[in-house]
């Protein structure tokens, strides 16, 4: 038997740039769906005719009761989330056993890590799940005599022991945080209930996927986050606590490279970024994030802006309103806390470094029905960014220091719009011309065919695009 092959899938901008959608898509071609990164600071919602289920740390593939889903050793695990959505899949009939193998060389989130989370760390806005601080000990490894990382297999070899060492580092940590009303053994009772449900699907192999591949099996690595947020190459500091780029799945995801067929990014035609950090193609710039993140984000959430008019917005000479506008029309709000996220043109210069970097081969580029919006504003078109000016000089490339990018001027240019509503087109023969042209204007600068376009929210709303001759060869027609 000829072995299998692995493609890896990770967004290419600030995130939710609609990658479970994907996902969705395509996993019924895989055998085995794996995450290798993050933990349950990520969210996704999968769904379907009968059910619709927001996941955060089960890989995307939960509605294919044949898939085998991982969490590779890259990730890091909260147990007791873990059991929560566990427990939400089973309401619906979703049985995980013999499917969800979780490696064992996987980091545990402990209790302290999420104290520290939610008493740290405001400035980068992160989700409090102690993701930062379990990624930080991983690190560390150990303080004095105390183990600080701890490996979901520990409780396996020798649970007392490992009980014991997270009991440690909770107590240290309220030692050192005087004053806190914390009951300990509340917290402790709870986090050794949920072992008792997760500790089954520990995989102690740590060739598992590389057996099953070996034998022919075809995985999926998903990435969580997005590569603008990865913790080197991204936006730092204002970016998550682990690798999001595509390079690290054969690290996160316990596989060798050599099985690596092929890497597909996501992307959507009209940007978004949640929480601080630079971000050159924003609607309205600073006016814009400081709106955004005024009242840690409730002050203007999706409810405050359901009583704006839209109309109106889109018709304003400030781009700070067409950004609302485009926020409301593209239900770009927090999935649970409702909260605005930051609105941007689509940033060519930007994708162009994520796709070079990542060796991207295909993209998926999604919410393109919105782009019809821009006929309802004064624009002279649809705008993207096709390039930087810093110091005085034009450039074509994202810098690295974060300070330094917050400091660019992105140069703009218009493509012509359309007045077409796309959301039930099916084939690339029935798409407007200006898009089309369009589509073949981002492939062209960022050198990658584009195989699939979103035109609506649902499942079906989508263009498969096969070969990018297809769309060269349409837009001259």
């Amino acid at each position: 038997m000829s072995h299998g092959y692995s493609d890896v899938l990770i967004g290419l901008q600030f995130g939710d740039e609609g990658k479970a959608r994907v996902i969705d898509l395509i996993a019924g071609d895989y055998d085995i769906i794996a995450r290798f990164n993050g933990g349950p600071n990520a969210g996704h919602t999968i769904e379907t005719e009968k059910h619709k289920i927001a996941l955060h740390q089960i890989p995307s593939g939960v509605f294919y009761p044949d898939k085998i889903l991982y969490i590779g050793s890259g990730c890091v695990l909260n147990p007791e989330k873990l059991v929560a959505e566990i427990k939400e899949l089973e309401k619906v009939g979703v049985d995980l056993s013999d499917r969800l193998h979780i490696s064992g060389q996987t980091s545990v989130i402990q209790p302290h890590h999420i104290l520290i989370d939610k008493l740290t760390n405001k400035a980068i806005g992160t989700t409090e799940n102690g993701i930062g601080p379990a990624y930080a000990d991983r690190a560390l490894r150990m303080n004095g005599n105390r183990l600080l990382n701890i490996k979901i297999e520990d409780f396996i070899h020798n649970n007392d022991f490992a009980i014991k060492k997270v009991r440690e580092n909770l107590a240290e940590t309220l030692r050192l945080l005087s004053g806190i009303n914390y009951d300990i053994e509340e917290s402790m009772r709870r986090f050794k209930e949920s072992l008792t449900v997760v500790l089954p699907f520990v995989e102690r192999d740590t060739l598992f996927v590389d057996k099953k591949v070996r034998n022919g099996a075809r995985a999926l690595f998903e990435g969580a986050q997005s590569f603008m947020l990865d913790v080197i190459k991204g936006t730092v500091p204002y970016v998550t606590s682990s690798h999001t780029a595509a390079g690290y799945a054969y690290v996160g995801g316990d596989l060798s490279p050599r099985y690596h067929r092929k890497t597909i990014g996501v992307a959507k035609a009209i940007m978004s970024r949640v929480g601080h950090g630079p971000f050159p193609s924003e609607y309205g710039g600073m006016a814009s994030e400081t709106y955004c993140m005024e009242g840690n984000g409730h002050t203007h959430d999706k409810a405050f802006e359901a009583e704006l008019n839209v109309n109106e917005l889109l018709r304003s000479d400030d781009f700070f309103d067409i950004g609302r506008a485009l926020r409301i029309l593209g239900n770009e709000y927090g999935a649970t806390t409702g909260r605005p996220r930051r609105i941007g043109m689509l940033d060519l210069v930007q994708l162009n470094y994520a796709i070079r970097t990542n060796g991207v081969d295909e993209l998926f580029l999604n919410k393109c029905d919105l782009l019809r919006d821009f006929s309802r504003t004064k624009l002279e078109g649809i705008p993207q960014v096709s390039a930087y000016r810093l110091e005085n000089k034009v450039i074509d490339y994202v810098p690295g220091s974060s300070f330094e990018y917050g400091q660019v001027t992105p140069a703009v240019e218009f493509s012509p719009g359309f007045n077409e509503t796309i959301t039930e087109m099916k084939d690339m023969t029935d798409v407007p011309k200006s898009l089309t042209n369009l589509l073949n204007q981002i492939e062209h600068h960022i050198s990658c065919p584009i195989t699939g376009m979103g035109v609506g929210p649902k499942r079906e709303e989508y263009v498969k695009i096969n070969p990018s001759k297809e769309i060269s060869r349409t837009a001259g027609d």
